[in-house]
């Protein structure tokens, strides 16, 4: 297995990009999840101006990280594509309906239909979180390359312990982060303290949460135990960190825990990138995976792309700072703090 330095820096940079859309897709996915507790008329109509100037700009993330999987390893990208047709396809449509309920919900004057778009909203971004985390889970437990006969084995075999607790997991941190999103931008209105209840309880839950796959991977990774003292240090950290987001939010000091639940999320996808190089698509035996050295595109494309990268990324990285630097204050007028 002969790995070069530009195979490398592409397979740090596909995992970066898939780290920057979880950080800035999980506060608006999450958001959306927190309609499913919104009772009150004025809150959804809050939570939906909130992600409303964001949702687009965090979007090119997952573009992007598509783009660079099947510009700099054509073979993974068709291979995850076609063993993961359906949930590929229920993705992208529940991605169009959450679109959808956001621009239509402004559109409605009336509260039954506003109501209505809410629950779209809701139930596509947290549908979209948990298979999300299941099809990630999924590849990184090594369910692509298991042998399956139909349509519907094809598709329950990627429902393992792990992908089923990553899905969770992935769902658990969406709705914790928006929900600590909504906290920072409420500021002292009418409905900030029901926001940082929420927030408080969904943190705590979010560590659970991690704590039991922590469990679930570390008995997987007993398989391949050179990995383990890697993916236990990446998962002490990624705890630390979480926990003191944890104490900063029952401290209600909301931008601090905002910043340290992004640095886990970051944290927590650098580990799985670590336990699985130099495999981008990793099997159940172990050396049975895909490596980044066969499923890589020529040297010469991989420079040019990484040329592209270099100007492309910070302009995606300038319009997210952008965008959040003009819409910091909501359309009442009200600061975020």
């Amino acid at each position: 297995m002969d790995i070069s330095f530009l195979e490398t820096v592409w397979f740090a940079l596909v995992g970066v990009l898939l780290g920057m859309f979880t950080i800035t897709g999980g506060f608006d996915f999450g958001a959306g999840i927190s309609l499913g507790f919104s009772t009150e008329a004025n809150r959804r109509d809050f939570t939906i101006r909130s992600i409303a100037p964001f949702w687009d700009a965090n979007q090119v993330w997952l573009i992007t990280a598509g783009g660079a999987l099947f510009a700099a390893f054509p073979r993974a990208y068709s291979q995850m594509l076609s063993l993961m047709y359906t949930p590929v396809i229920i993705l992208l449509l529940l991605l169009v309906l959450r679109v959808v309920g956001i621009e239509f919900y402004h559109l409605e004057n009336n509260q039954k239909w506003r109501k209505f778009w809410s629950g779209i909203v809701f139930i596509s971004s947290l549908l979209s979180a948990v298979l999300a985390g299941v099809a990630l889970g999924a590849v990184f437990d090594g369910r692509l390359f298991v042998p399956y006969d139909g349509f519907w084995d094809g598709f329950l075999r990627l429902f393992t312990p792990l992908s089923i607790c990553a899905g969770v997991l992935y769902a658990a941190f969406f709705a914790a982060y928006g929900a600590i999103f909504l906290a920072v931008r409420a500021g002292d209105d009418e409905y900030a303290s029901n926001l940082k209840k929420l927030s408080k309880i969904l943190q705590a839950v979010l560590m659970c949460v991690f704590i039991i796959y922590a469990v679930v991977l570390l008995m997987k990774l007993r398989q391949t135990p050179q990995y383990l003292p890697h993916a236990a240090f990446g998962i002490l950290i990624s705890y630390v960190c979480l926990s003191a987001s944890a104490r900063f939010a029952r401290r209600s000091k909301y931008r601090s825990a905002f910043v340290l639940d992004a640095l886990f999320a970051l944290l927590a996808i650098a580990t799985h990138c670590m336990v699985s190089y130099p495999f981008i698509i990793p099997a159940e035996t172990v050396n049975a995976g895909l490596d980044i050295s066969a499923a890589a595109s020529s040297p010469t494309t991989l420079t040019i792309m990484l040329v592209v990268a270099g100007v492309g990324v910070p302009l995606a990285l300038a319009y997210n700072i952008y965008a959040w630097r003009v819409f910091r204050s909501d359309k009442t007028g009200n600061e975020s703090r």
